[in-house]
């Protein structure tokens, strides 16, 4: 497992400015929460913090202190704040990007040449083709979980795992506060009854918190035990898509049965009301089919509160002593071709029967369960690993500037300061260069140029792919780049032209890199590559290549 960047020094590196992507440090989300924690933490060790938290206020900044602006989108901008991300960037002009958001819709990210990092949640997988292509525009990828680390390693994609952590100080045993939060619900519990407590999000179809399978749990659990009650911590009206859960309940029958804890909503909830629900649940239910850091589940054994928990993704690493990991009923496909896993409500069942027992017993030790959750300290997480990421920023990148010999293949029309132009035929003046690249050799001495831009013309010619990278590898010197941008397999692009002769795939050229699986596995050519970047744009596949010189092995 990677974890940081391998340096010991915990002291805090450069001051940097850095333009930090996520939810507000205000909100009362686990991105929030997280965000609030980590970049107050930088901005005390002298980072310059932008925090842009899209739809945190329509338009303008708020200032919480010298080194730390809370900056909003613009008017009809979407959850990641694509459309007003370049105006930020323009006017921050930042030297590192940080998003911690779910990758599936930062579009316009990882396109600059400033160093962006994606902090990923992976909740799902395998991660599916259009967030690769998102994941490989970022100059480091971090993930919350091993389990989302293994995930993309089963896919050839590098990460580095950097834990979610939590404020141990703030979330605690608490013996007055538990007493304190049972007495004032209604109706009041004793301690003699069972209290079932649940945290999260109500949003999105399909259930990913498994609210539906929760109420099913509950009621059968209820049916052959007195004194039962679940609280439910989360906005049961859903976000408009997800299931109404005060409508289930009233179907279910269950209005003694479930009660709904009201969220503070915009307010966000206080540390010290979430300790007190966590110390009053004598067990925390969660039923979700695919968790990117599951915070919720760490703070309630941080409490001392046992869990109870559909054993997939990032949970399974999180679940301590006194916990119960269910076995899920099986995987369920999502569109386009990514899995969860539906809790069974059997397993779900006999799991809260062995917390009942635990608890019925007087046998559930609070400072034992909280003693399994104390590696994920926020603060000694930050000191550790954040400081470290932060020690070896990239220079921004600009793979044209690896040197001063640039040629553009196929110009065409397209006419750039610095380079030589090349086409098929002199159709244009700044054309310096005619030649079929059909026809090999291509008139140019071995390693004769720094860089080589080849936009949209791979997809016309009929010869093999391999013997034009190879002709690529040959004129590039070591230590260039080439970009490629060309049609993708099965698009409109590539279907429309009665010119297109071949597409491809996100991960194709990784046949031709010996670092991926599918390079160690195939060897194509003698002449190897290495897959500096890959993404999607909405013409096509980008790529990135370096040619690997000094793996050529002798005919």
């Amino acid at each position: 497992m990677e974890r940081g960047n391998g340096r010991r020094d915990s002291s805090p590196p450069k001051a940097l400015k850095i333009l930090w992507v996520s939810d507000a440090p205000w909100h009362s989300t686990g991105y929030g929460i997280t965000t609030e924690h980590i970049t107050q933490r930088m901005a005390r060790d002298g980072h310059k913090m932008f925090v842009f938290a899209p739809g945190a206020f329509q338009q303008g900044s708020v200032r919480l202190g010298p080194n730390l602006t809370v900056l909003s989108s613009e008017f009809g901008d979407d959850r990641w704040g694509n459309q007003s991300l370049h105006y930020h960037i323009d006017g921050v002009k930042p030297d590192l990007i940080i998003t911690w958001l779910d990758c599936q819709g930062l579009g316009e990210y990882g396109w600059t040449a400033i160093p962006t990092y994606m902090w990923a949640p992976i909740d799902t997988w395998p991660v599916q083709a259009d967030e690769r292509a998102i994941l490989g525009r970022a100059q480091r990828l971090l993930v919350p979980s091993t389990w989302g680390q293994g995930v993309l390693s089963a896919q050839d994609i590098h990460s580095t795992y950097l834990p979610c952590g939590i404020d141990l100080e703030a979330y605690d045993v608490s013996a007055a506060d538990r007493g304190r939060w049972r007495s004032q619900l209604g109706p009041e519990l004793d301690d003699d009854t069972f209290l079932i407590g649940m945290v999260g999000l109500n949003s999105g179809a399909p259930d990913r918190k498994g609210y539906g399978f929760a109420f099913d749990i509950i009621k059968a659990f209820a049916a052959s035990h007195e004194k039962v009650r679940a609280y439910i911590h989360t906005n049961y009206h859903g976000d408009g898509v997800a299931i109404n859960l005060q409508d289930l309940r009233h179907e279910m029958e269950m209005e003694d049965l479930i009660y709904f804890v009201r969220p503070f909503g915009p307010l966000g909830a206080p540390v010290e009301y979430m300790r007190g629900a966590y110390n009053a649940f004598d067990v925390f239910l969660h039923c979700g089919n695919g968790e990117g850091f599951g915070l919720p589940v760490a703070e309630a054994q941080a409490c001392g509160t046992p869990v109870v928990a559909n054993a997939c993704s990032s949970v399974t690493e999180l679940l301590g002593p006194g916990s119960v990991p269910c076995q899920p009923l099986g995987d369920m496909m999502l569109q386009p071709c990514t899995r969860v896993a539906l809790p069974s409500v059997q397993n779900m069942l006999e799991g809260l029967e062995t917390a009942y027992g635990c608890w019925r017993d007087g046998r559930v030790d609070r400072q034992e369960v909280r003693a399994g959750i104390l590696h994920l300290d926020r603060d000694a997480i930050y000191e550790r690993d954040w400081r470290a990421v932060l020690q070896d920023v990239p220079q921004p990148l600009d793979y044209s500037a690896a040197g001063p010999k640039k040629l553009m293949l196929a110009a065409g029309m397209g006419e750039k300061q610095g380079y030589i132009h090349h086409d098929r035929e002199k159709l244009w003046p700044h054309i310096e260069v005619a030649h079929d690249l059909e026809e090999f050799p291509w008139p140019w001495q071995d390693d004769s140029w720094d860089y080589i831009e080849f936009s949209d013309c791979l997809e016309h010619l009929r010869s093999n792919a391999t013997a034009v990278l190879d002709e690529l590898w040959r004129i590039l010197k070591p230590g260039g780049y080439v970009y490629i941008h060309t049609a993708e397999a099965g698009s409109w692009q590539l279907n429309m032209d009665p010119t297109h002769a071949q597409g491809f795939y996100i991960d194709s050229f990784d046949y031709y890199d010996p670092a991926t699986r599918r390079g160690q596995a195939y060897s194509y050519s003698l002449r190897k590559w290495r897959v500096v970047r890959k993404t999607r744009d909405d013409g096509g596949l980008a790529f990135v290549l370096q040619p690997r010189k000094e793996a050529l092995v002798p005919a």
